[in-house]
């Protein structure tokens, strides 16, 4: 994956984002919002803006509307929790429950289909993003990519046993930097752009010897 120069974070920020929500309770709605703004200016990426009335300019938004279409024809008003276009759609829960518990896995399934149907029902020229991101608020965070955006599976990222991360994990420099490029330049960390690098680099390589 291509790593992007950033600035350095705030740490003191960090350390403060991370001691508010430890012990944060209270019901999904009255705290997502706070949650995932705070968490923007902890990473020192762009805050959501505010929502219009013609669709096409919530390119970053809380509660985008979006219409989901029903095999029958039908169509009801879903709201996606934030719309980042081109980037991400987040799905928010604070389900009180045990982490990795049946409950826990069970509500955050739920969150991962809600949000996959979100992403399939988005008007066509504004494309799929690469990322669906679940949060438990004030707890966790999941990532899952699909990057070619030919309606395939949005798969754990960067694998099944590093897609989860705990407030805690904030901390870790590493997790910052893809949380930060999940923001910034999300398609930086499409594994494949990586190897093709790689392969081009390579073959340079190879052709250089050769006229040598």
């Amino acid at each position: 994956m291509n790593m992007i120069d950033l600035p350095p974070l705030d740490q003191e920020r960090l350390e403060a984002f991370i001691s508010l929500w430890n012990h944060a309770a209270g019901p999904e709605r009255a705290n997502y919002q706070l949650f995932l703004t705070g968490l923007c200016a902890a990473l020192d990426v762009p805050s959501p803006e505010p929502a219009h009335e013609d669709l096409r300019q919530n390119a970053y938004v809380f509660e985008r509307r979006v219409d989901i279409r029903h095999p029958d024809g039908s169509v009801t008003k879903g709201y996606i929790d934030l719309y980042y276009r081109q980037h991400f759609v987040l799905e928010a829960k604070q389900t009180g429950q045990g982490l990795e518990t049946h409950g826990w896995d069970k509500a955050m399934l739920a969150a991962h289909h809600q949000a996959d149907r979100y992403v399939r029902n988005l008007p066509p020229e504004e494309g799929r993003p690469p990322f669906i991101i679940l949060t438990d608020v004030g707890r966790t965070l999941e990532l899952y990519a699909e990057f070619t955006g030919s309606g395939g599976i949005y798969t754990p990222f960067p694998d099944p046993g590093h897609h989860r991360i705990r407030l805690e994990d904030l901390r870790d420099p590493a997790i910052q930097q893809r949380l930060r490029q999940v923001w910034r330049e999300p398609l930086s960390l499409d594994p494949s752009r990586y190897a093709a690098r790689v392969t081009r680099a390579i073959s340079t390589t190879l052709a250089e010897l050769a006229r040598s």
